[in-house]
């Protein structure tokens, strides 16, 4: 019998406007809520803590707004639980402009090759939960990724996998888990940009994958 896993994304940086690099975060589960109910409790915790951030959202203190603490709690924390993290990060400078104007090409693009480093024919019989931010602003439809993954993983690849795709407002209720994707991107885009890597560090132990784009030209 297959499994049912989940790979939670979420995005750091953007695609050309500032920045040089662009970071796609994965979450990787088999309890997904186990992972929800883990992210409710520390960040309603940080919320009574500090009253400041609480006002910012309904249910959600963004990784950008956090302090440190919040940040490097969450980090040293998951790493006791049974998830892997994965990602893929971006050196745009060394991406052609041309392709940097197709936006939702590109990120579908980065999303395979991810994706691909992630999903094997083991695989084969699994039920495969894909969630992301429907705040993103590189991803023109669920359906335009969809279909491109699906038709590489299932035609391409020959792949026997059943894929769900769906997109959250990290700010429900029910969408803490793409939180923690949040943090993760933004402790890998803090590493990368700024060469922040006290977050970073604390999450390598549960680091699965670690993709850099161009391979041979990536520098950091």
């Amino acid at each position: 019998m297959g499994m049912n896993k989940y790979f939670i994304f979420d995005e750091s940086g953007n695609l050309g406007s500032t920045g040089r690099y662009f970071v796609i975060a994965c979450i990787e589960t088999s309890n997904y809520k186990s992972l929800n109910n883990y992210m409710k409790n520390k960040l309603g915790k940080a919320k009574r803590l500090f009253i400041e951030l609480a006002c910012l959202h309904s249910h959600e203190i963004k990784a950008k707004d956090a302090y440190p603490c919040i940040k490097y709690h969450i980090a040293e924390t998951l790493v006791t639980k049974d998830v892997r993290v994965s990602y893929i990060v971006a050196d745009l400078k060394h991406i052609k402009p041309s392709l940097l104007k197709e936006k939702n090409i590109f990120y579908n693009y980065l999303m395979k090759l991810l994706l691909d480093k992630l999903i094997s024919a083991n695989d084969d019989g699994s039920t495969i939960n894909i969630i992301y931010d429907n705040h993103t602003t590189k991803v023109g439809s669920v359906n335009s990724l969809s279909e491109y993954l699906q038709l590489y993983f299932i035609y391409d690849k020959g792949y026997d996998i059943n894929f769900n795709f769906k997109s959250m407002d990290s700010d429900a209720a029910n969408a803490y888990s793409v939180q923690v994707a949040d943090y993760f991107a933004n402790a890998v885009y803090s590493y990368y940009e700024f060469g922040i890597d006290m977050y970073y560090q604390l999450y390598t132990p549960i680091v699965n994958k670690a993709i850099h784009f161009p391979s041979k030209k990536f520098a950091k």
